[in-house]
């Protein structure tokens, strides 16, 4: 007889499913798809019977430390799965039988044994012992004599800070923040460096500044109090902050002149002026596909995924009173505790010393601590000089906490940055259900949240609201750990991910060789449902890349912009004659059409002699990530007939790009009449051949039309010369694989090949478009050591010289 769990519904962590099945009883995991398979007997029941049972507490004992403890062991801490039980207490005791000719000889062994049994017991040392044994056997470590050393040192520390620490004469953990700006007039800025001194030096504040600092919003928040910490500390300036925050919901609008700015500096594309329609909200979770990112298990290591919220109507944790702090753990509190429909499961733990909270008036106990913090759930105080001066330390830890849900690897800081940060993780990578339990807990403190009269604060125009503004938008952030040596071989990753709109920290990352931590870029503009699916296609894009290399497959046509067709969504040839949205577009062609739709009109349905479409020109101008960095035109001619055929749009774009004719200063030197230390000179030339289309719309054929025509020409030069096709490239007969891929990298760092296409404007172009073929380097011999001329071949256009 075989019984299987079909499906679970609101399953209970640490669960298992006993069945009895006649005289046989088995027991499992509670899960979905797990067998119970039973023997057949003469005689079959007519029921079986199922027992749920729950883990309450777990602890592996080692023998071999139970032998050094004279076979006795007492008082053994076994720590409760649920954090809000304290540790239970066993005692053991292991033996074996002696023969009675060894009972005599063993008698005096015995009362040693008693003796060393009952100082252990007075001292407590034997929890001790018993915990330094257990981690030495379990790492084995060797120099076990320095192991040992550590953890009696390890050990006194602990003991030392039991008492706790008064954090209340820490600088910037008492009643105030740290000392320093209070109002204005501003001190010099000149040698400051954070993002929201850039803002605050620029000619447009300066002006509006002298309003703006006798504003306040309706809780008292000032401007002065926001750029605080922006003012008090300089910075890095390689290391660029925000440096501001906003003290309360209405912060994004009454000091609007100061913070649009400072978020179109964050949020690369924002308008300047700020964006005038309604921020995309989108939490329906049956829209994010039920796919897996790893089905095998074997990439993707680990993913987190985070999100912040704040209540409208009190002020954030930068500038709150006392009695605001302790309002927003209430409600944390009456999420938890609630038995009114309540979606969120756990046990609130306030931070040690914490005396806000009337179920635990003195905080969590030592040992919870120690179980967040090696669970890194642990929320701990703020160590920057920017936070204290912002005044996130103020009265710590007074109503701070963590709530820890019963769903596994779901976590809530209470008073952080923000009122509440979530947190959902879990090894391996299912991205949709690691949503659903992030926003399980969100809607269940949204519930309390609006018991108590409340709402979380969004805005119309920037979404969830934070406190720091580099977290608008959906404000959620996703962290994922993903084993791809062989992709990180083979190509820039951070160059890579940065196209997939992740952030991968290449210092950081790199140090295992395959382990490398990704983490999603903004989430401003996107809804959270569209967040979710552009990370999940993201990260099986990631995976499906390193399984190609793994079995010596070309990873370039599934590349986006990379393969067979274009990654913009905008049509190829002639444009609808409505011109689409470019309210969140920030190439300069954007900028033109913005300013003057009729060039839209005008042109949309007209085309060349070979087919190219006005839409082929405007396609990277209309993908929203180009201009983003640095200024972009979003503009690409297709052949050599488009700057006539659009004339108007190319001199738009042109007059932007250059406002005044190039002169040469009236005073200049010829540089071989200047006595200055010259090491080495690039001259680079860009050209096309006429009757073919340019890259960004050339087809297979033409492409290697280009290859031969210019290969013919080269070869039959006074000059000599090698061409080297790019690796895999199938289109030149003497080398019918290409380069050889070990060879490409070092060419490359020589700048005599050149590698597949990386920014938003040459993907949407369609520069890259079946790479690499038809695409090489010829290599000019020269005479000259000194000197050498390269000719790169259907790169960005059909010949450039260097």
């Amino acid at each position: 007889m075989n019984i299987k769990v079909l499906d679970v519904e609101e399953l209970p962590a640490n669960t298992f499913l006993s069945m009895r099945y006649g005289e046989v009883r088995k027991q499992a995991p509670f899960r979905a798809g797990e067998t119970f398979s039973f023997p057949s007997g003469t005689k079959e029941p007519k029921a079986f019977t199922v027992d749920v049972l729950r883990k309450v507490a777990s602890a592996q004992i080692s023998l071999a430390g139970i032998s050094a403890m004279g076979a006795c062991v007492k008082n053994v801490e076994i720590d409760s799965l649920d954090i809000s039980n304290a540790p239970m207490k066993v005692s053991f005791e292991a033996s074996t039988r002696a023969s009675d000719s060894e009972e005599k000889g063993l008698s005096r062994g015995k009362s040693a044994a008693e003796r060393a049994k009952q100082y252990m017991e007075q001292s407590g040392i034997q929890p001790f012992l018993q915990e330094m044994f257990a981690e030495l056997l379990e790492r084995k470590p060797e120099d076990y004599l320095g192991f040992l050393a550590d953890f009696i040192d390890q050990k006194r520390d602990e003991a030392d800070q039991m008492e706790g620490i008064d954090f209340s004469f820490e600088p910037g953990l008492g009643d105030e923040a740290l000392p320093g700006f209070e109002s204005f007039p501003l001190p010099d800025l000149s040698k400051h460096t954070s993002i929201a001194t850039e803002v605050l030096r620029s000619s447009t504040l300066r002006e509006a500044i002298p309003e703006l600092a006798t504003q306040s919003t309706s809780k008292d928040v000032t401007l002065a109090r926001c750029v605080k910490a922006a003012v008090d500390c300089p910075g890095h300036p390689l290391v660029k902050v925000a440096g501001a925050f906003a003290g309360d919901v209405e912060s994004y609008d009454t000091f609007r002149a100061f913070f649009d700015p400072l978020v179109a500096k964050m949020h690369p594309g924002w308008p300047v002026q700020g964006a005038n329609w309604p921020h995309p909200v989108d939490q329906d979770v049956s829209k994010i596909a039920d796919t897996s990112v790893d089905y095998m298990g074997v990439y993707v290591v680990y993913s987190s995924l985070e999100a912040r919220r704040n209540i409208e109507g009190l002020r954030f944790p930068m500038c709150c009173l006392q009695e605001e702090r302790r309002e927003v753990e209430k409600i944390l509190c009456s999420a938890c505790t609630s038995s009114v429909g309540s979606s969120l499961r756990g046990s609130y733990l306030p931070l040690r010393g914490s005396q806000s909270c009337p179920l635990r008036p003195h905080g969590m106990a030592a040992y919870q601590e120690e179980r967040l913090r090696k669970m890194s759930m642990l929320l701990t105080e703020p160590d920057s000089t920017l936070k204290l001066a912002a005044g996130f330390g103020r009265h710590w830890p007074d109503a701070r906490g963590v709530f820890v849900a019963d769903t596994p690897g779901v976590c809530v800081w209470c008073n952080e940055e923000d009122h509440f940060r979530f947190f959902a993780r879990s090894e391996g990578c299912d991205l949709r259900q690691l949503y659903v339990r992030l926003a399980k807990a969100m809607r269940g403190v949204e519930e309390a949240v609006t018991r108590k009269g409340h709402r979380l604060a969004r805005s119309e125009r920037l979404g969830w609201i934070t406190s720091c503004p580099s977290k608008l938008g959906a404000a959620l952030r996703l962290t994922v750990t993903l084993r791809i040596p062989k992709l990180a071989k083979a190509l820039d990753l951070p160059a890579l991910c940065q196209s997939l709109q992740l952030v991968c920290d290449a210092s950081t990352s790199a140090i295992s060789g395959n382990l490398w931590q990704l983490h999603s870029a903004d989430s401003l503009g996107l809804s959270e449902v569209d967040f979710m699916k552009s990370m999940v296609q993201a990260c099986q894009l990631l995976v499906s890349l390193e399984q190609r290399l793994e079995k010596n497959q070309s990873i370039f046509p599934v590349l986006p912009g990379i393969g067979f067709e274009y990654p913009s969504r905008f049509p190829r040839g002639s444009c609808p004659k409505e011109m689409p949205d470019l309210s969140s577009c920030s190439s300069l062609v954007a900028a033109c059409l913005r300013a003057e739709p009729e060039l839209y009109t005008n042109f949309c349905q007209l085309s060349t002699s070979r087919n190219t479409g006005l839409g082929d020109c405007l396609r990277p101008g209309f993908d929203p990530e180009v201009g983003k960095h640095r200024t972009q035109t979003g503009l690409v001619a297709g052949d050599e007939e488009c700057v006539d055929t659009f004339k108007d749009i190319f001199l738009a774009v042109h007059r932007q790009l250059q406002p005044q004719p190039f002169e040469l200063p009236s005073q200049y030197q010829r540089l071989d009449t200047v006595q200055l230390p010259c090491k080495w000179v690039k001259i680079e030339m860009r050209r096309n051949i006429s009757g073919i289309r340019f890259a960004p719309c050339t087809s297979s054929a033409e492409r290697r039309e280009v290859e031969r025509l210019l290969l013919r020409s080269l070869q039959a030069a006074p000059s000599s010369g090698k061409y080297l096709p790019l690796p895999l490239s199938t289109s030149y007969p003497l080398m019918p694989n290409g380069t050889d891929p070990q060879e490409e990298q070092r060419l490359v760092q020589l700048g005599k090949l050149f590698t597949f296409p990386r920014t938003p404007a040459e993907l949407s172009a369609g520069v890259g478009r079946e790479w690499p073929d038809a695409r090489g380097a010829f290599v000019m011999d020269s005479e000259d050591a000194a000197g050498e001329t390269v000719l790169w071949i259907n790169q960005a256009d059909h010949l450039r010289l260097r």
